[in-house]
This record gives C-alpha cells, structure tokens and sequence, in this order.
C-alpha cells in the first residue's frame, strides 16, 4: 500500500486570521484600558465628594460655632462679672434628650448639592438635656453629598471661664490716691516713637 503525501500549499485566509487575531488582542487592551480609566475617574470623583464632604463638615463645626459665640457672652456676662460658671443653656434649651438625636439643630443648610446639619446636645453632667452645669456640650456636623458621600464630625465645645471680680484702675497713669497703679509714673506717654 502506497501513502500519498499531501501536502497543502493553499495558503488564502491564513493572512485573514492573522489580522482578526491582532484585532481581537488590540480590541482587548483597548477595553482594558477604558475600564482601568473609568475606574480612576469614578475613585478621584468619589475621593473628591468625600474630601468635600468633610471640609463642609468642619465649616460647619466653624459656622455653628460662630452663631454660638455672640449668644454665649451676652447670655453669660452677668454670671461672668458675678463670679459664677458660664453654661450652655441657652443653646440646649430646646433638647429632648441628652443624646445626639435629642440635641438642638442650630445649622440646616444645602449648599450646591451638600447638605449639613449642626446639632448641640449637653454632655453627660448632672444636669437634664436642657441644664448644662459644667459648661461643655457636644456639637455635631453631618455632611450628606451626592454618591452617598457622608461625613461626621464631633466635638466637645468648652465654654467655662474663670471669673474675678475686677476691681482698681490698673491702667491709670499715676500713683495718687485712689488709684491702684503704684509706680513713679506721673503723666501719660505721648510720644510713641521709641516704641516697636
């Protein structure tokens, strides 16, 4: 029995295949490369809105802090002069409980998109949600943005302050009776030159 040999010299379409087999490999990076480039878009945008989230939750403590400033010395200043401690009433008055979700809103805000809400609530001291008797409470800013960005931040404000009596005229030139400025100097500087 004789064995023929065949051999194919018919070579059409192996060039066909070759070049679907680059395009397939080239089509691949190509996607590879747009998803890995989505994926960096979406994690700097996502890092973006919570770092935004954030700062706006500091800005928040600030902006609460700033509303509580003025109130806190006017409704303190007799007790100050008087010697007593100062407290928080005055901004726990409204409070359901001591606790976070029974605090006092101050800040309700939406700004481009985040929203951030600023709540006051007393601490644990021996007085109820709306006694404040040593002078500290907590204040919370909450941030929501867009993507469920979200950030909290607590702290603890301290407003008590030490109070003396204030008696004498210190910054009174000279040393006559009545005053309680004790030094040699007899009349008031006027010449400034030789100061810083």
């Amino acid at each position: 029995m004789q064995t023929k040999a065949c051999i194919v010299n018919d070579q059409t379409g192996s060039v066909m295949v070759a070049a679907l087999m680059v395009l397939v490999l080239l089509t691949i990076i190509g996607i590879s490369a747009s998803s890995l480039s989505i994926t960096e878009v979406q994690i700097a945008t996502n890092s973006l809105l919570h770092e935004r989230a954030f700062y706006t939750a500091e800005s928040g403590l600030q902006h609460a802090k700033e509303l509580l400033k003025v109130p806190f010395v006017q409704q303190n200043a007799v007790k100050v002069a008087t010697g007593a401690g100062a407290d928080w009433d005055f901004a726990i008055a409204d409070a359901t409980g001591s606790n976070f979700a029974g605090g006092v809103d101050w800040v309700n805000t939406r700004l481009a998109g985040v929203t951030y809400t600023v709540t006051v609530w007393n601490n644990a001291d021996s007085g109820g949600p709306t006694d404040d008797t040593d002078g500290m409470v907590f204040i919370r800013s909450v941030v929501r943005g867009p993507r469920g960005a979200l950030c909290r931040i607590e702290t603890l404000l301290d407003g008590n302050s030490t109070a003396l009596a204030i008696s004498g005229d210190y910054a009174q030139e000279g040393s006559e009776a009545g005053k309680g400025y004790t030094s040699q100097d007899t009349a008031p500087i006027t010449v400034f030159d030789d100061q810083l």
